[in-house]
């Protein structure tokens, strides 16, 4: 099973996992290996087969201002593609608000 839970910032998207998902492997913050992919001067796509078969989070990026560094655009292009991908091969998408789960694909587990 792969889950993909995404949110902002401190929003209690790990907590969840362990609630909902306490049996799966558990990959914190994406979006932070995919700067450091990025970084390396790899492609962060090439990740895809490491997350499978795990619960995934990862903080939004997306939203707000675009950045006027190209770098940053990218960034944020990359980690937005990447999570397009993974959420459509996911068994469960999930956001998280205020600890709060909103189930986007896949249905709630039972705990």
């Amino acid at each position: 099973m792969t889950v993909l839970i995404v949110g902002g910032a401190h929003q209690g998207k790990a907590a969840l996992v362990g609630v909902l998902y306490p049996t799966l492997p558990l990959v914190e913050n994406l979006h932070m290996r995919v700067r450091e992919e990025l970084a390396a001067g790899r492609d962060p796509m090439a990740l895809l087969d490491s997350l499978r078969g795990h619960a995934v989070t990862c903080d939004e990026v997306g939203c707000g201002v675009v950045p006027i560094d190209r770098a940053d655009e990218a960034y944020r292009e990359a980690v937005g593609r990447l999570c397009c991908v993974l959420a459509a091969e996911a068994d469960a998408v999930i956001r998280v608000t205020a600890g709060i789960p909103q189930y986007i694909k896949g249905d709630k587990p039972c705990t």
